[in-house]
């Protein structure tokens, strides 16, 4: 059974953020504005990686670092709970002893955290997130009622292996948060189109915009095309996802198993 408005469709919306440090302060309550003003009647909300402080100042986060639960994951299960939606809360630097992650942390409809997803592939080239940050060790899919749900963060989406081990686990829609840069644009487009196709799921990428970051949300359907896309500027961006249609064809044409 699935747990939309209409059987077999998955209203979503995404938050393409300006990840300006300036109004880092200010950004939960300009994300609980625009859940209110947005995403009333959805399904599953998405934010960008990094989304509170952004991407630029990398080097400062052990110092803006928190636990799960923790204050950022507070805020976000009480706006799930709100909207009775699926949230991905973009990811938040998570401090487990004295280790960091880039993790991404999903709740149900209720406000639960049903898990995380540390990010696994850690950005070395002009970047210091590989000396900061550990690397995540597990990809796990998350099968909800609404569809099985795997999750992976900007570089990631690089790693073909990761994308197919979610969708060997059940894996229909693969959820992006990202920070890509807007020197590297053919490449987001291109990988968000391959890890569609190859793997006949849905991906739904929301990027961070600002301070050099592409923006470029999408949501691609199993056949590579994109249902709906944005700019380069912070903007809100709804999709609806035919889950019946996707089931249908996996079992017509089952490439995505036969690897």
């Amino acid at each position: 059974m699935i747990e939309t408005r209409q059987e077999g469709q998955l209203d979503v919306t995404l938050l393409q953020l300006s990840l300006d440090e300036e109004t880092s302060a200010n950004r939960p309550n300009k994300v609980e504005k625009l859940l209110t003003e947005y995403a009333s009647n959805t399904d599953l909300i998405v934010l960008p990686e990094l989304w509170q402080w952004g991407y630029a100042n990398l080097q400062l986060c052990k110092e803006r670092s928190e636990t799960l639960p923790g204050k950022t994951s507070v805020f976000l299960s009480k706006q799930a709970r709100a909207l009775s939606a699926y949230l991905v809360g973009g990811t938040i630097i998570e401090r487990d002893g004295d280790r960091y992650f880039n993790t991404a942390p999903l709740f149900d409809r209720q406000g639960e955290m049903l898990g995380k997803y540390r990010k696994a592939h850690l950005l070395s080239y002009h970047s210091q997130e590989r000396d900061l940050l550990s690397c995540g060790s597990t990809a796990p899919t998350f099968a909800t009622p609404i569809a099985g749900l795997g999750i992976a963060v900007c570089y990631d989406l690089r790693f073909p292996e990761l994308f197919f081990s979610m969708s060997n686990a059940g894996a229909e829609v693969f959820i992006v948060p990202a920070a890509w840069p807007i020197t590297r644009m053919e490449a987001w487009v291109a990988l968000c189109h391959a890890r569609a196709v190859e793997n006949q799921a849905y991906v739904i990428a929301c990027g961070g915009t600002g301070g050099g970051l592409l923006g470029r949300s999408m949501v691609v359907d199993p056949w590579g095309v994109t249902i709906a896309s944005l700019g380069g500027e912070e903007a809100v961006l709804h999709a609806t996802l035919d889950l019946g249609r996707l089931r249908m064809y996996r079992e017509e044409f089952t490439a995505w198993r036969e690897r």
